[in-house]
Formats: structure tokens, sequence, C-alpha cells
């Protein structure tokens, strides 16, 4: 998620970071539709118009309320479960349309999800009880810790199985996992820098996440390019063939039965 303070305060650098964001965020949106890739990941697509009205939405709040008013903060992170959802729920079309065809696999990878998520949400829970007031901060922090302990969990199960990742699926599905490990370090920057009394750590926080989200998006703005990957169809035998092998197998498989038979014949007469 990308914070816009109130145009007057912004210092050049955010202004120039926030235009880049803005203009990426749209070249992205605009790939998804013109290269038809709503019809294929509908919820990488749901994700990308949310994230552009969350950015509208808050650009609108910090515009009129500033950005360090109670109302900024509150809208601030009332918005961000919504794209939080969305953002677990793209990850997992992605995941799904690479694993699709491997049924074992899928079964295990979402079995490995589920076991990341219990423990590092188990961590996150304990730490925002031990520090109440960085408690959002810290369960922001948390989910997106196991976001990213899940993705990369399934990535290395894809390498272990040597399973073949169209290249716009292997862009998505590392960019989801770069934000996510990006924001882990950046939120746990700004609490040590913040408990030092570091000066503007707010400003070097959202630095880091605005120029990282800006590079995802970029990459993921250069793979959109391409239009949507079609699954590639099995290729078909003749029927002949098909006919000459059920013939094999059927004369196989009446070979094994009478072994089979005879050696139960041969069980049953011993004394």
């Amino acid at each position: 998620m990308v914070r816009f303070p109130p145009m007057a305060t912004l210092p050049p650098l955010i202004l120039l970071l926030w235009a880049i964001s803005s203009i990426v965020q749209l070249t992205v949106l605009f790939y998804v539709v013109t290269r038809r890739h709503f019809r294929t990941i509908p919820l990488f697509s749901l994700y990308i118009a949310l994230n552009l009205c969350q950015a509208a939405f808050l650009y609108f709040v910090y515009s009129q309320f500033g950005f360090n008013s109670p109302v900024a903060r509150e809208s601030s992170w009332l918005s961000e479960p919504i794209i939080l959802a969305a953002q677990a729920l793209a990850a997992t079309e992605i995941l799904h349309r690479v694993l699709r065809q491997y049924a074992g696999i899928w079964a295990l990878a979402w079995r490995l999800v589920a076991v990341a998520a219990v423990i590092v949400i188990g961590y996150a829970l304990t730490s925002a009880e031990q520090s109440p007031g960085w408690r959002l901060m810290i369960l922001n922090r948390g989910y997106h810790l196991t976001f990213a302990v899940a993705l990369i969990s399934c990535l290395f199960l894809v390498r272990f199985y040597s399973i073949p990742i169209d290249p716009l699926y292997r862009t998505l599905m590392g960019g989801f996992c770069v934000l996510s490990c990006t924001i882990v370090v950046a939120n746990t920057l700004l609490q040590v820098l913040f408990l030092r009394h570091f000066p503007n750590a707010d400003v070097v926080w959202n630095y880091m996440e605005m120029v990282v989200f800006a590079g995802v998006q970029m990459a993921w703005a250069v793979a959109l390019r391409r239009p949507a990957p079609v699954p590639d169809k099995p290729t078909m035998l003749p029927p002949s063939t098909y006919n000459r092998l059920s013939t094999d197998v059927n004369s196989r498989l009446r070979a094994l039965n009478d072994v089979l038979s005879r050696f139960l014949r041969a069980q049953v007469s011993r004394p």
C-alpha cells in the first residue's frame, strides 16, 4: 500500500515516486484489460483495481484531513484488510493455475500454506500483545510474514518437483513475495528506528515501501504485455494406436490373471 500525504507538504522525491507509482499502476491495469488477462486471472485483476481505488481514496482523505490526522490513520488501516484479502486471493489463484494439473502437489501446497499461517499468526498475535502500542503494525507485519513464508515454501515445492511455470506467473508470484518481504523489513525497521528516536523514521519507511512497490508494478507491467498464456493441449494419438494398445494391455492382463490363477491353485492343492 502507498500512502499519500497532502500535496503541499510532500517532498519532491515523494511527489516523484507517487507520480511514477500511479502511472505504473494504471499501465498494469491497462495491460490487464487490453491483453485479456482478466479472463485467466480475474482475482489478480480485482486486486489491481482495488489497489488503485485505495490509492485514490487515501489521496482524497490525506488531502482533506492531513497525513497525520486521526481520520487519515483510521481510513488507512480500515482500507488495508480489503487489499490484504485481495492480495491473498490473487496469489492463491496464480499458484493454483500453476499447480492445477498436479492435484497431489496442490494438496500438499495448500496444507503447507495452512501450517505456515498458523505458526506465523500465532507469533504475530503474541508479539502484538507484548507491544500494545504497535499492535496494528505488528499484525500487518505478521500477515506479510505469513504470506511471504507460505509463498516461498510453495515456490521451493515447485522447484523441488521441477514444475514448469509460465514466465508471467513466475513474475507475478515473485513480485508478491518481494513486496511482502519488503513490508516485513520496513515495518521492523520503522519500529527499531522509532524506538531509538531516529529522525524522520516514517519518511524512511515510506520511501522504502514506495520504491519497492513501484518496482514490483514495473516488473508486472513488463510481464503483462504478453497475452495470457494458453494451456497446452495434450497431443492425441490416432485411434488405431489406442486400439492396438488396448489389445496389448488386455493380453497382458489375461496372462497375469492366468499366472495368478495357477499360483493360487497350487497353494490350495499344497498339503
